[in-house]
């Protein structure tokens, strides 16, 4: 049986990368795989599902500690003494499920995979250059990088070439059956008839300011539909005065978090996300799962799951959102899901899970 360990940043807020490593651990075989998991910051916005083998290890510093500044230092710069006192040291292969801390936290004596799962492009910004730094001293220590999309891979790629012989792309996969079964429960959100769906983190790298403007322009087109965002964040204060100034109350909607969002996307005509950068966001994978198309930024992922824009569009200027947000929203639904579901077949839970495996057993057995 070989041992696994899993960084992850946080494992309670409820974002994509906490969903995808619950389908990875809880599909993983049991009868060859032993796991632990451990988040560097625990937030009590969600319980992630996992399974009664998978072992969770302590956090390291809560997400509203008054100590976290100073704790959040020892990872960045004294890799070694956090290491030794949160990570254990009996297993075979130890995973970082994403970049910067993930990563300084893996021992340099193991075993070990950086799993990317966005864009690099941040670090290229002068404030950065320390980061970007340690990023590549923490690459230096790694067996192998994955990548989730062509994107991500380029990112890494561009910026980190002396480490082209580790790099692998595996595409993020979904548990189609599991979304589609929670699709069907209960919610207390009904959604208007014709409606546009934002799904995520209301933060800068999201861009939902960008959303409402376009939103305004595409409403004075379509004065009956209305915008959803599906999320919480440091902008909503911010996108709740600019939803008044612009007399659009009546027109957009704050929902806040909800464990299952399955049952509301299905409910909406099309989902948007103008993400400055994504590495291959599981919201559009989970939407297009359930027969709903998007409009999206060029972002990690976004033109392969559109399956040549047929089930989705990709746009650079608001003009061309506009424009995309209401050819879905007049396209016949039918035809727009089978669309859907063609794309969604290359994602499927069991090759997926597959790759995974192969890739840890042939890491293991090198």
């Amino acid at each position: 049986m070989i041992k696994l360990f899993f960084i992850i940043n946080s494992f309670s807020m409820g974002g994509g990368a906490e969903s995808l490593l619950t389908t990875i651990v809880n599909n993983l075989n049991q009868r060859k795989f032993q796991i632990g998991i451990m988040e560097i910051i625990h937030s009590d916005k969600k319980v992630e599902p996992i399974n009664d083998n998978i072992k969770l290890f302590p956090y390291y510093v809560k997400e509203n500690d008054p100590l976290r500044k100073q704790k959040m230092y020892y990872v960045y710069h004294e890799w070694d003494k956090v290491i030794n006192e949160y990570i254990p040291n009996d297993y075979d292969i130890y995973i970082s499920f994403n970049y910067l801390k993930p990563t300084f936290l893996l021992p340099k004596n193991k075993l070990s995979i950086a799993w990317i799962h966005s864009d690099l492009y941040n670090l290229c910004e002068e404030t950065m250059h320390e980061e970007k730094e340690l990023q590549r001293k923490a690459f230096k220590y790694v067996n192998r990088i994955i990548a989730i999309s062509d994107y991500t891979k380029q990112s890494i790629l561009d910026i980190y070439p002396e480490y082209e012989y580790k790099m692998r792309l595996i595409y993020n996969g979904l548990d189609e059956k599991l979304i589609i079964e929670k699709s069907k429960e209960p919610t207390d959100v009904k959604l208007n008839q014709k409606s546009i769906l934002a799904i995520g983190r209301l933060d800068n790298r999201k861009n939902p300011i960008r959303l409402l403007e376009v939103f305004e322009k595409f409403h004075k087109r379509n004065s009956e539909v209305h915008l959803y965002y599906l999320g919480y964040g440091v902008l909503e204060d911010v996108l709740r005065k600019s939803v008044n100034e612009k007399s659009l109350d009546n027109f957009v909607h704050f929902l806040g978090y909800y464990d299952n969002p399955f049952p509301i996307i299905a409910q909406c005509k099309v989902v948007a996300m103008l993400s400055k950068s994504e590495g291959f966001p599981m919201s559009l994978l989970e939407a297009v799962t359930l027969g709903k198309p998007f409009v999206s930024t060029n972002i990690g992922g976004a033109k392969t799951l559109s399956n040549n824009e047929t089930c989705g569009k990709i746009i650079d200027t608001d003009d061309e959102a506009v424009e995309a947000l209401n050819m879905l929203l007049d396209a016949d639904e039918n035809m727009i899901s089978q669309l859907c579901m063609k794309s969604i077949t290359r994602f499927r839970l069991k090759p997926y899970i597959e790759q995974i495996e192969k890739l840890i057993k042939d890491l293991y057995t090198e």
